[in-house]
């Protein structure tokens, strides 16, 4: 691994450090209300396209930092799916 290498990890774990603090907002507020389920969803869409495009290029930092970033967003993506259909069943 090269520096290059170590700087695309620590920035794939930055990323998932923030959205860690945006699930924890979420959590907090224990509303989803301020977010696009839209706009989740094509960035979920596009962290997928991308994780498939680094597996076929074998870059071993970019496939495990988008995995990361895949888990993470996952994780938040559902949290925020729960609290807007809580939300649309109290209406």
């Amino acid at each position: 691994m090269n520096l290059l290498d170590i700087l695309t990890i620590l920035s794939y774990i930055a990323l998932n450090i923030d959205i860690a603090f945006q699930m924890r907002q979420v959590y907090i507020s224990k509303s989803s209300k301020n977010l696009s389920l839209v706009g989740l969803t094509i960035r979920y869409m596009a962290i997928i396209i991308i994780l498939i495009k680094f597996m076929t290029l074998s870059d071993l930092p970019l496939i495990i930092g988008q995995g990361l970033i895949l888990v993470t967003f996952t994780a938040y993506f559902a949290l925020a799916v729960f609290y807007f259909t809580k939300r649309n069943n109290k209406h």
